[in-house]
């Protein structure tokens, strides 16, 4: 089979300027590199935040009691009298609801909700916690573990991976209680609620990787906090976990039009690290731009020179019959073989760099981030967007460059004229 001629004279045209073409791949392969690695370095780091954040220390859904601020004689005074009115009196018509009640009949409903995973009651109260001399005040978290750990993966900060089994008087506390205390697994300490004063017993030491909760956070049985606070049988809300991460949202709304309670998922309580998220995610795709521009701009320049120098070449070929759709294929040619080499080369330096990362991971403040270390993950998304925006940049170089070669005039260029 005869090859067409444009695509052995491409060929030709690499090959007798090995030089130009090796700078014009190095510099696309770079490209690329950095195209790819920004934001899957970011993507990773943020990743790895979130993970920390949502799916080892807080639920992706949470359903509180709903607090009423005003009872049924305050809203009538006023629809009647206006906001001048004023209460001389306590009304007591419909008190402010605190916890929640029917917890098992409230868990069967949101379980029955679709897109949720797993439900687990939960109690949370302040107290204050002392060993000898010493007094930190801390929140005092009831939990089946078990039934907890399905809906917030606690395990991972436990030794072994496995959530302890609480009896009635056994606590988890954070690894820097512990040591501001001066206490290790087995020892005592005093738990001091409004309610009541106990003795309870270290069962567990965590690491959660937050400095608050290490420092401030213990956990209980739920029947033990229950006692502690005087709640009989209700719970301060439960902890909710979807099938998948991103779906809290619609299912916070579901829950929120089938329940009469305060519904809150992760994304609420994060608001402030999703929005930092989404400005680094910006700023991302800027720095992409602009360094696919600067290429185009450099590849431009190159490709301009390389029809400046070959201007005697293409003259001929027009005054042979070549048509300028074939001196315009012949740069695009060039410029496929370009990019294909540039960014298979790109995208494997960038994975041996991941690679490399995963055997050596960037070590970060873990009081600060919550993780100690990350290594870069490939993100799928930024080998495709890298790739693409390399495509545009060759194409449209070649294209540009292509424009200028089909306007020359083959007489003018022959003859010097």
């Amino acid at each position: 089979m005869r090859l067409p001629y444009e695509l052995h004279l491409a060929h030709r045209n690499l090959t007798r300027h090995p030089w130009h073409t090796a700078a014009m791949i190095a510099g696309l392969a770079l490209a690329v590199l950095v195209m790819v690695y920004i934001p899957s370095t970011m993507a990773s780091f943020y990743d790895d935040l979130i993970d920390r954040a949502v799916e080892q220390n807080s639920a992706h859904i949470t359903v509180w009691p709903l607090e009423k601020d005003h009872g049924q004689m305050d809203r009538a005074l006023r629809r009647r009298y206006g906001t001048g009115a004023v209460l001389a009196f306590d009304d007591r018509t419909f008190p402010r609801q605190r916890n929640l009640t029917g917890r098992h009949a409230l868990t069967n409903r949101v379980a029955e909700t679709p897109g949720v995973a797993a439900v687990a009651s939960f109690v949370t109260e302040n107290a204050t916690i002392s060993r000898g001399n010493v007094n930190l005040g801390a929140v005092i978290e009831g939990i089946e573990p078990d039934e907890y750990a399905r809906v917030v993966n606690i395990a991972k900060h436990f030794r072994n991976n496995r959530a302890p089994k609480l009896g009635p008087s056994d606590v988890a506390i954070g690894f820097r209680m512990a040591e501001k205390l001066g206490i290790h697994v087995g020892e005592h300490i005093h738990i001091a609620t409004a309610q009541t004063q106990r003795l309870m017993r270290v069962k567990a030491i965590f690491r959660s990787g937050y400095y608050d909760k290490d420092m401030h956070h213990a956990f209980v049985s739920l029947r033990t906090g229950q006692r502690m606070f005087g709640m009989g049988n209700e719970v301060s809300g439960l902890a909710v976990r979807c099938g998948d991460l991103e779906q809290a949202g619609a299912v916070s709304a579901s829950l929120a039009t089938r329940l009469q309670n305060k519904v809150r998922n992760w994304m609420d309580d994060n608001a402030t690290l999703l929005a930092e998220i989404a400005t680094v995610n910006r700023v991302t795709v800027f720095i992409d731009v602009l360094v696919a521009l600067v290429v185009s701009v450099g590849m431009a320049n190159v490709f301009s020179m390389f029809v400046l120098n070959r201007q005697k070449e293409l003259a001929i070929l027009r005054a042979v019959g070549a048509s300028r759709a074939s001196l315009r294929t012949i740069l695009m040619l060039e410029a496929t073989f370009i990019w294909l080499v540039g960014t298979i080369i790109g995208c494997t330096l960038v994975l041996g760099v991941m690679v490399y990362e995963q055997e050596h991971p960037y070590q970060v403040s873990e009081e600060t981030y919550g993780i100690g270390s990350y290594a870069t993950q490939p993100v799928p998304e930024a080998f495709i967007v890298a790739c693409a925006l390399a495509a545009v940049t060759m194409i449209g170089s070649a294209f540009w460059s292509g424009r200028r070669a089909s306007k020359l005039n083959p007489a003018e260029v022959i003859f010097g004229r």
